[in-house]
């Protein structure tokens, strides 16, 4: 049986923010990931020479946790296009909300006014206080970077149960003061069967080229009325997306519909006949945000007992910045009983 200071079950934002800060505290950490690369839901494929998110991932400048890592310039940030209003509205526009509610249905990934007040507030917050935009090598390239540091992670593992101070996993037990559960709440509530479910959201991102130029597609475009709640030029932003002479169009919708429905409101929103528009790639993720209902605390505790902690969006509100910033509540509550108890050993020991 390996023996380490903290196991922390899973490699997304909330699990690399952790171990993170628990390693550069000298807190000996061991990362456990079942799938091959780090991210979660923070992830990005290549795929014939096109960068492909999971999801629609932009990062915002406005989100402290994000801004000091210090790798967005690094990684280089491209924000949207500047300006008070960085989109434009498909559809007649009856009343004042027709002009923010369908933007905010993109970030939310449901009607905001089903979302609490308070999360609401800390994202109207962020972007005030910063800019969205993409990276250079993808959403994926973020979490990449986060991972590089980190000593012990263990990839293609996944943890399958938790018994007082020790986790079993596919190839071996190891055993921890501090166990951190760092994963999509569905699995975290097979882990901890103790803890509430936490329901989430689902959307599906399209991947399209446009078998022609289309002027301005960098204007993200929000939705109305359709299957579609908005598209954008991806490749226009971030010329890294595509081959050189390729442009690269993303676009999103919450619900189940067939690609028929979607090249339609593609049309509608391009101005375009989409028909011969290849569609290159289709990321559905059933799990993409968690639901933030009205009445909900903006955190909910990241500490069930002495040696357990469960982190994650989930636990805070749904957004990069909730993840990380969970992740951070719980290493520095382990880090403050390290030192704690690490001054206790060193006093019985004069």
């Amino acid at each position: 049986m390996s023996e380490f200071d903290c196991i922390v079950i899973g490699a997304g934002l909330a699990g690399l923010a952790a171990a993170r800060d628990l390693q550069s505290a000298g807190v000996a950490t061991l990362v456990l990931e079942g799938s091959d690369r780090p991210g979660g839901r923070v992830k990005s494929d290549l795929i014939d020479g096109y960068r492909l998110d999971h999801g629609f991932q932009v990062f915002n400048s406005g989100y402290a946790h994000i801004k000091n890592t210090g790798l967005l310039k690094e990684l280089g940030f491209t924000p949207f296009v500047q300006g008070l209003i960085p989109f434009r509205v498909v559809g007649k526009i009856a009343s004042p909300s027709d002009l923010i509610t369908p933007f905010l249905r993109g970030v939310f990934l449901t009607n905001p006014s089903q979302v609490d007040h308070k999360v609401r507030r800390e994202i109207y917050r962020s972007f005030l206080h910063g800019r969205a935009g993409l990276l250079r090598a993808g959403a994926g390239s973020f979490t990449d970077a986060l991972a590089a540091p980190i000593s012990d992670i263990h990839y293609g593992e996944t943890a399958h149960r938790i018994d007082g101070q020790s986790v079993t996993t596919d190839y071996a037990t190891y055993s921890a003061r501090h166990i951190v559960v760092a994963t999509d709440p569905v699995t975290a509530t097979q882990l901890l069967p103790e803890i509430e479910v936490v329901r989430m959201n689902s959307s599906t991102t399209w991947y399209h080229i446009s078998d022609e130029p289309i002027p301005n597609g960098s204007r993200f475009a929000v939705n109305l009325h359709g299957a579609l709640i908005n598209s954008v030029a991806i490749s226009d932003i971030q010329p890294s997306y595509a081959p050189a002479g390729k442009q690269l169009f993303s676009s999103t919708s919450l619900n189940i519909v067939s690609e028929s429905e979607i090249r339609r409101d593609l049309s509608n929103i391009w101005g375009r006949d989409t028909t011969r528009w290849e569609l290159i790639g289709r990321y559905e993720i059933r799990q993409s945000l968690p639901v933030h209902p009205q009445g909900k605390p903006l955190y909910s505790a990241v500490q069930l007992d002495e040696g357990l902690f469960v982190i994650g969006d989930h636990r805070a509100y749904p957004s990069q910045q909730g993840a990380m910033e969970s992740g951070k509540r719980a290493a520095r509550k382990i880090i403050e009983r390290e030192v704690r108890e690490r001054s206790l050993n060193v006093g019985n020991q004069r």
